[in-house]
């Protein structure tokens, strides 16, 4: 019968890649005709109200492509087509994979580009993992950095009901109570008094999720992330003293029912809400709600453009338009700031990192205007477009620019495919690295 039920989950599981405009409208409404009423053209900020999604990067101001406006698939006339976001999406027995385009199976070049990103190192990874256990890694993958965004804004605290019996009155005095243990007097009142305490429910859930993932071998891996992330744990267990193993079942249930809603603790919501989907996998599995759909949602164009950061910040300076750092004018009097992907005054060259579909066609129009607008602020002799390939690993000149001149061209990145285990594809990625970086070196050294 497990057997019968397993089969029946894996006919309703469907893959699809990014960027893929030839799904049939009327095949996938057939095959799947709950998960295409919730998602087919409906918008972000629908889902995350509909349903229970974890969104990435969470701050939706540090992606050029995600916005509350943003739909994870549209319809075009009979057609059905995806975009820069990848992730897991379920409802009841309907799951779908949105992939890369770069892998056909066990999606190991998203693994590997988290990974680097969240700064994680994990060795091998299970090939053929369900839809389940897919979800459950990006969600883990993602604690750390939850963790680290939320400890920033402070530790969380609420105001809690204390009791005392003691000399030192600060609060209500409980006359019913001080009446039963202190008659005779001997010098202590019964008195009770409300103070914000980071021994709390929200914090609880924290030390809960991080006992859990002690409990697994990724799972510890992900802990160990980096200094301030052991940090950061080590001051949930201080904060925690109270921590009662039997007890996760009252602390989930508490935590469902009452989401953090202060404006200012509202990466503790995220968090909070990231917690409650990990160990709702121990419970009973992730999306256990009927009727309710869920999943991870992921720019993959941020991504790429943050793995090739973990690649270049030795040579490059990253602008980050959220922080407003780094930024360059148009115009002299310093206004109209832009934010170029990378950029090193030092070697006179500017570049733009591009997921979309670039190989084996020039560089279009828009990006092209873009790269020499940054290439003529800067001052750059060169400026190039980065994109990821299934081909190799390619310098190309486009052409010299007329005028002030500079070089234009395109660097190709390979993504290894048909490997066998993550460990082969980590191992040949990292080859592909090393001519990536060696065919800009006369730039980077």
């Amino acid at each position: 019968m497990t057997l019968i039920i397993q089969l029946m989950i894996q006919v309703m599981q469907m893959k699809v890649t990014d960027n893929n405009w030839n799904i049939s409208k009327v095949e996938f409404c057939e095959e799947y005709p709950q998960l295409s009423s919730k998602l087919l053209d409906k918008t972000l900020e629908y889902l995350s109200q509909e349903g229970s999604f974890v969104i990435f990067p969470d701050k939706l101001e540090n992606s050029d492509d995600l916005n509350k406006d943003c739909k994870v698939i549209e319809s075009i006339n009979d057609k059905v087509k995806t975009s820069n976001v990848v992730g897991f999406v379920g409802l009841n027995d309907e799951s779908l994979v949105i992939q890369s385009r770069f892998s056909e199976n066990d999606d190991f070049f998203l693994h590997y580009m988290l990974q680097r990103v969240m700064s994680i190192n994990v060795i091998d990874l299970p090939v053929n993992i369900s839809f389940e256990n897919r979800l459950y890694f990006f969600l883990i993958y993602l604690f750390p950095n939850y963790l680290k965004s939320a400890f920033k804004k402070g530790i969380y605290k609420e105001y809690h009901k204390f009791e005392y019996n003691d000399n030192r009155v600060r609060g209500n005095i409980d006359i019913v109570k001080h009446l039963k243990y202190n008659i005779p007097f001997a010098g202590n009142i019964a008195y009770s008094t409300r103070e914000l305490t980071a021994q709390n429910n929200v914090m609880l859930l924290i030390r809960d999720t991080i006992e859990y993932l002690k409990s697994s071998q990724i799972g510890r891996q992900v802990l160990k992330a980096d200094a301030e992330v052991t940090q950061f744990i080590n001051e949930v267990i201080q904060l925690t003293p109270e921590y009662d193993v039997n007890q996760k079942n009252k602390v989930i249930e508490y935590n469902r029912l009452n989401p953090v809603r202060h404006a200012y603790y509202h990466d503790y919501h995220k968090l909070q809400k990231l917690c409650l989907m990990i160990l709702d996998r121990r419970k009973h599995g992730i999306g256990n709600n009927r009727n309710k759909i869920f999943g991870i949602l992921i720019d993959i164009a941020w991504l790429w453009e943050e793995y090739l950061n973990t690649l270049l910040k030795r040579w490059f300076v990253h602008p980050e338009n959220r922080k407003g750092t780094h930024r360059v004018f148009l115009y002299t009097n310093h206004k109209h700031p832009v934010y170029p992907d990378f950029f090193s005054n030092e070697n006179k060259l500017v570049l733009d990192a591009k997921y979309k579909k670039i190989e084996g066609t020039s560089i279009n129009r828009e990006d092209l205007y873009q790269i020499i607008t940054y290439s003529h602020i800067l001052k750059s002799k060169k400026a190039g477009i980065l994109y990821p390939s299934t081909k190799d690993t390619m310098y190309e000149i486009q052409g010299m620019l007329d005028g002030f001149g500079g070089e234009i061209f395109k660097q190709s990145l390979l993504i290894p495919q048909n490997c066998k285990s993550y460990s082969q594809f980590v191992e040949q990625i990292k080859q592909s690295e090393i001519q990536f970086l060696e065919q800009l070196g006369a730039e980077v050294r």
